[in-house]
């Protein structure tokens, strides 16, 4: 397995938005498979985060910083899947009421969509 997986891993896990794109396209600069890069390393650490925060050690800031990474090497990554032939499985539409200033929790599923 690459040690990119690692890297990226650990990048979206500590919320680094500036080293998780670039470790994305360092995957697939080093010819990695774009699913892999997302289920190897991306998604291994956004399980690590809801682990965490599940058991109260992380907090949502925390939560949201790792999800500004992930959505940060989703931009580079989403148009190699597409040419990879990943298929979209569906749309999700998500809002709030108008006026509800707490709309932290739609922002947070937004982030992971």
């Amino acid at each position: 397995m690459s040690r990119v997986y690692e890297r990226l891993a650990k990048a979206v896990f500590e919320g680094d938005v500036e080293k998780t794109p670039k470790l994305v396209q360092k995957g697939l600069d080093e010819g990695l498979v774009p699913k892999d890069i997302l289920d190897n390393g991306m998604v291994v650490g956004m399980d690590e985060v809801g682990v965490r925060f599940k058991a109260g050690e992380m907090f949502v800031p925390e939560v949201l910083m790792s999800a500004d990474a992930m959505q940060a090497g989703l931009e580079v990554l989403r148009p190699h899947l597409v040419a990879s032939g990943a298929k979209l499985i569906g749309k999700i539409v998500i809002g709030t009421v108008k006026g509800d200033l707490h709309d932290i929790g739609k922002n947070m599923v937004g982030m992971m969509c």
